[in-house]
């Protein structure tokens, strides 16, 4: 049989073991709140970076078709300035002048395939 003492001993060894117990499941419960949290704190910015590389990856082709376009600019700009036979070409073209015994042949888009976009 057990004595007194003993079953004294036994019933405080079952409380400490239930408050371990509670303690340790309090203490998991705060950790995974803690986690939560910092998830939460930190989806709006990981949004704002996903929204930004879309901008940044629009802005870069925006850029892209602006050089292209420079680039056009700049040659017929050096056409313009150095090819006299360009600027006559040009120029009766958009005049809708011709020389003598020069046939024109013009292919006109259909009206609902525009070409510059």
């Amino acid at each position: 049989m057990r004595t007194p003492h003993a079953r004294a001993q036994l019933r405080q060894r079952r409380e400490t073991d239930f408050w371990r117990a509670v303690n340790r499941f309090l203490v998991l419960l705060i950790g995974i709140g803690l986690a939560v949290a910092i998830v939460l704190a930190f989806v709006p910015e990981m949004r704002r970076v996903d929204e930004m590389r879309t901008d940044l990856a629009d802005l870069q082709k925006q850029l892209a078709d602006q050089q292209l376009l420079l680039r056009k600019q700049q040659r017929q700009e050096k056409w313009l300035t150095t090819d006299p036979g360009y600027v006559e070409t040009l120029a009766r073209d958009r005049l809708g002048l011709m020389k003598d015994g020069e046939t024109i042949y013009r292919l006109d888009e259909k009206p609902g395939n525009p070409t510059d976009e």
